[in-house]
């Protein structure tokens, strides 16, 4: 598990609203700032670059693909970009939202009636009553701010809310911040050195000579994502890339 660091999201600096830190993880007021000023500048997903949405549009054929007619419910749904995606691509499935921070699916929660909403931390958020349960549920880009021990967590949280009928309902984990594990001789020699120049930065901030920005989250590799899922008790664990030619957004799923 290796620490990243972030000035910027969609031209939006960071430093527009916020004292960046790279010390303490960006929190609930961050995003809310965040989400704030991206409404300022934007309207619409359109607006963002073409590349951005294609990537989201892929996600959520990919998601479909998994589960074409069941209920499928989105943990941190943020935008809401690919869950709009979804409602056009998997036309007969049920799909629920669910969001921490309350403005993030401005763009997006109009188009779901209320009972196929949850806002707030999961699973707190959830009716303590439900008769049914979901064929799947998913995260997107939603691990990098989790430490090892909450994401288990979460996704331990997620299991019962898992249908038990048949081979059971799927929790799928979608990674934009996946590390891949260096395999020739060159690769290792590049990773090694890179994590010199991490650990050099890291050294430049401590003393106050370089700054390197809001301390964005985790990155973590194919072996400990593997971990993660058994440890949260998933089984029946698989893994890929949505686009493997490219090796961008990875993914596990587990029952």
């Amino acid at each position: 598990m290796k620490k990243f660091y972030q000035t910027e999201w969609q031209n939006i600096k960071f430093t527009d609203f916020a004292q960046l830190s790279s010390k303490t993880l960006a929190g609930s007021d961050f995003y809310q700032a965040f989400y704030n000023e991206l409404f300022k500048r934007y309207q619409h997903w359109d607006q963002f670059p073409l590349a951005w949405g294609k990537e989201k549009e892929r996600c959520a054929q990919f998601i479909s693909s998994r589960s074409p007619q069941g209920k499928i419910l989105s943990i941190g749904c943020g935008l809401g970009c690919i869950e709009q995606h979804l409602l056009v691509h998997a036309p007969q499935s049920d799909v629920f939202i669910h969001e921490v921070t309350p403005s993030a699916w401005q763009w997006i929660q109009d188009k779901f009636a209320e009972d196929r909403k949850f806002l707030g931390v999961f699973p707190d958020c959830m009716p303590v009553v439900m008769d049914f349960s979901f064929d799947l549920i998913y995260l997107s880009a939603v691990d990098y701010a989790l430490n090892d021990t909450d994401l288990i967590n979460l996704l331990s949280s997620i299991k019962p809310f898992l249908d038990k009928n048949g081979t059971g309902g799927q929790c799928l984990l979608i990674s934009a911040s996946f590390q891949d594990k260096p395999a020739s001789t060159i690769e290792k020699c590049l990773y090694f050195a890179r994590n010199i120049k991490a650990l050099f930065l890291e050294l430049l901030d401590h003393v106050g000579l370089r700054k390197q920005g809001q301390f964005w989250g985790w990155a973590r590799t194919r072996d400990e994502y593997y971990s993660i899922m058994k440890r949260a008790g998933f089984e029946h664990i698989e893994d890929g890339f949505i686009c493997p030619e490219k090796r961008t957004q990875y993914w596990i799923s587990g029952r």
